[in-house]
């Protein structure tokens, strides 16, 4: 248990360091909200509204994320309840937001 915590506390270092520092940070969590591919694409549309220009998706290790890195982060989304290796989820999400995308200009790739 204490080497978990501290793989994810080294993980919550390297990557608070190497996000942008005054980007939107998504974390991919198992307990983030769960959005449809248009709440999704409804979503980004506003945060670009907003003005974030740079938004930053997190993956976390293993173990997840740890609880202070989750904490820094503006929003937790779920890609699903079920678990996929850091290379399925980055394609997942690349799909995702492909798909977003599409959706708010107006594109036929998503029905």
């Amino acid at each position: 248990m204490k080497r978990k915590k501290e793989l994810m506390d080294r993980e919550a270092q390297f990557l608070n360091r190497a996000l942008p520092k005054n980007s939107y940070k998504i974390a991919l969590d198992l307990n983030g909200r769960n959005l449809s591919s248009r709440e999704f694409a409804s979503f980004l549309k506003e945060r670009e509204e907003l003005g974030d220009r740079d938004i930053a998706f997190v993956i976390g290790g293993a173990f997840g994320l740890a609880k202070r890195l989750l904490d820094e982060c503006n929003f937790s989304l779920c890609l699903s309840r079920m678990t996929f290796t850091h290379e399925m989820s980055r394609l997942i999400l690349l799909e995702q937001l492909y798909r977003a995308a599409t959706i708010n200009t107006g594109s036929p790739y998503h029905h």
